[in-house]
């Protein structure tokens, strides 16, 4: 049995299920059993009209399978199969035909009277499949009604129901959807629950558990309304007042959760800050044995002279203040300024200086 997969919307542009595309599917002896199955949400009536048509004259044994939906004139095409079955959380969704117009009041007219043929055409097909009468199936297309697998075993629109739910595909009017059956399909679930039952019309059903689309509008700046968010308030069926609640929720971990960055942002700054003042830190204790260094050579370079009987005197033979007085007052003086770091003192002196040390350090050694 070859398979056919109806898995989109039904038209002509790019990217649709086309009359010429189904046509080109069938077995081309046209008496090999086909099995096709239906993942669509409708679309051009014309088009559909004549893929309906290519299937009734198909004289091998047809199978359809609603997958997951069926809707508008997808639920239609299935009328000419032999058998019909459908995924315990697929949908039917039968309305009245709807297409676009444009014209006068004379294409109008034409244009209503077409629709009406293609009314009366989808009503007949309906009533023969189903054996209900034609005003119950014009009630049931008025009213935009949704049929899970249950109901349309019920109603007469499939045959039977299989073992395994099939995941649905996203597709554009998925926010007018009623809750249940975009939990159903989307879940993988089960349908039958009450925002689905058949006589709920898509823009008037008031299921209990919010819409995708109500969440969307009324949470987009408190929750973001990410998909994870909607989609779990979708499979835990909760009604607006809660779904209120999931968000203010929502908002308060996120809140806990930059409270929690940055405290640890806090305390990253902390141990950078600790790190870069701790080899200051341990610099200390090189500085004073540097400075004592220093201040021992100037010792030793004063021992060595006195050895030599090389007495330091206050003042040359100009009357200036030696060199050995003036580098010692030039320290002192910075080791005030520099908090009494000797090193920064001996080096504040030099540079302040230039050759002032190197001066003191040869009067020291000169007789």
């Amino acid at each position: 049995m070859k398979t056919i997969r109806i898995d989109g919307v039904i038209g002509q542009a790019e990217g649709e299920i086309s009359a010429a595309w189904v046509r080109e599917q069938l077995p081309s002896n046209g008496t090999d059993a086909i099995r096709v199955s239906f993942h669509s949400e409708g679309g051009s009536v014309f088009e559909g009209f004549t893929i309906a048509d290519i299937f009734r004259a198909y004289t091998g044994h047809k199978v359809a399978a609603i997958e997951s939906t069926a809707f508008s004139i997808a639920s239609y095409i299935p009328m000419t199969f032999d058998e019909i079955e459908v995924a315990p959380n697929a949908y039917f969704m039968l309305h009245n035909p709807r297409i676009k117009l444009e014209g006068d009041d004379e294409d109008l007219a034409k244009s209503a009277g077409m629709i009406a043929d293609l009314k009366s055409n989808m009503v007949s097909a309906y009533a023969a499949r189903t054996g209900k009468t034609p005003e119950q199936i014009q009630a049931v297309l008025k009213e935009e009604t949704y049929f899970n697998a249950t109901d349309a075993i019920a109603f007469g629109l499939a045959d039977r129901v299989t073992q395994t739910p099939v995941r649905g595909r996203a597709f554009a009017r998925m926010d007018e959807m009623p809750f249940g059956v975009v939990s159903a399909l989307f879940g993988a679930g089960l349908g039958g629950d009450k925002g689905s039952q058949k006589g709920s019309k898509m823009s008037e059903s008031t299921p209990v558990a919010a819409t995708v689309k109500e969440i969307k509008s009324a949470f987009t700046v408190l929750a973001k309304a990410r998909p994870d968010f909607v989609l779990d308030c979708i499979e835990r069926a909760l009604p607006m007042a809660s779904v209120a609640a999931a968000a203010a929720e929502e908002m308060m971990k996120e809140s806990e959760a930059l409270r929690a960055e940055n405290e640890e942002l806090k305390a990253r700054i902390s141990a950078m800050e600790s790190e870069q003042t701790s080899p200051a830190e341990e610099e200390e204790p090189p500085a004073e044995a540097v400075a004592k260094a220093v201040e021992d050579e100037e010792k030793k370079e004063e021992a060595k002279a006195r050895a030599r009987g090389v007495r330091p005197v206050a003042k040359g033979t100009s009357g200036r203040p030696s060199a050995s007085a003036r580098w010692h007052e030039a320290v002192n003086a910075a080791t005030s300024e520099c908090r009494g770091d000797k090193m920064k003192a001996t080096a504040l002196a030099s540079r302040r200086n230039p050759g002032l040390r190197e001066a003191f350090l040869a009067e020291a050694n000169t007789r």
